[in-house]
């Protein structure tokens, strides 16, 4: 058996120094992120992979030491990944673009949802550091937003444009993330701005109705959440995000399908 420690992570805590002792340690070297990016930008077609790469290296470096220090920010390399791999997709899709703006339009738009309002100056400006002179458009799905804005005239809502843009960054993050944290202070739009992309998707067609699954995990106890093994009978009990998985697995149709966790972030 093995045990990967990653005690910085959130939500990890070291092990128990009485478990530690039964398993022997083996260190790792730190990963070259800068030759990573490199091959998994020759991998997804890039020319330039190797400029690319220590520009890419170089803005998450300074980003991790020069933003706040937000318990949302990840600049590792899970993070790292989502991005080439978006870069990857827009490179396909517009073969023209140069290639530094591609990458540059990869980090901006795929960054943008989670930078808090003070973060941007900095980021904003290390990305004009890195790439001068560029500023490529965003890349839009004009029938996602026009449904954006008709969803909310169907619902009664005002269609902001700064409130559309980020039911659009939503989906555009689900694309790439089994699992997105919408984040905010109370009545600043969160839940609405979920049922409003699932409404656009329906309206876009059947084929992009959305389940919806809400559920409050502070409302019930941990074990009552997840599910736990009886100590007496040593039978397995589902809690209610368990029984809720399973009855969403039963569902024999092909359409998306959302849990939504409505509670504080710890």
């Amino acid at each position: 058996a093995y045990i990967t420690m990653n005690p910085g992570y959130l939500g990890r805590s070291a092990l128990p120094e009485g478990l530690k002792a039964l398993f022997r340690p083996m260190t790792v070297m730190v990963p070259d992120l800068v030759l990573i990016c490199e091959n998994m930008l020759m991998a997804q077609g890039f020319v330039e992979a190797k400029s690319l790469a220590s520009k890419f290296y170089g803005l998450y470096s300074l980003l991790k030491e020069l933003l706040s220090k937000q318990l949302h920010y990840d600049w590792g390399l899970r993070a790292v990944k989502s991005v080439l791999v978006i870069a990857g997709a827009m490179k396909r899709a517009d073969p023209d673009l140069p290639e530094g703006s591609v990458l540059l339009r990869a980090l901006r738009d795929s960054n943008i949802p989670k930078i808090v309002k003070e973060d941007e100056v900095v980021f904003f400006g290390l990305l004009g550091d890195l790439f001068p002179g560029l500023n490529p458009p965003r890349a839009r799905d004009e029938t996602l937003e026009a449904n954006v804005v008709r969803a909310c005239e169907e619902l009664n809502l005002d269609p902001d444009d700064a409130f559309c843009l980020k039911c659009v960054q939503m989906k555009e993050l689900l694309d790439i993330r089994h699992c997105v944290f919408l984040m905010g202070p109370a009545a600043a739009g969160k839940s609405e701005c979920w049922r409003i992309l699932a409404k656009a998707r329906e309206l876009m067609g059947p084929e992009l109705k959305t389940g919806i699954w809400d559920v409050n995990p502070k409302a019930v106890e941990t074990q009552e959440l997840y599910g736990y093994i009886s100590m007496a009978t040593r039978e397995w009990k589902d809690g209610l995000l368990s029984t809720v998985m399973r009855n969403i697995g039963a569902i024999p149709d092909e359409l998306p399908k959302w849990i939504m966790l409505d509670g504080d972030l710890d």
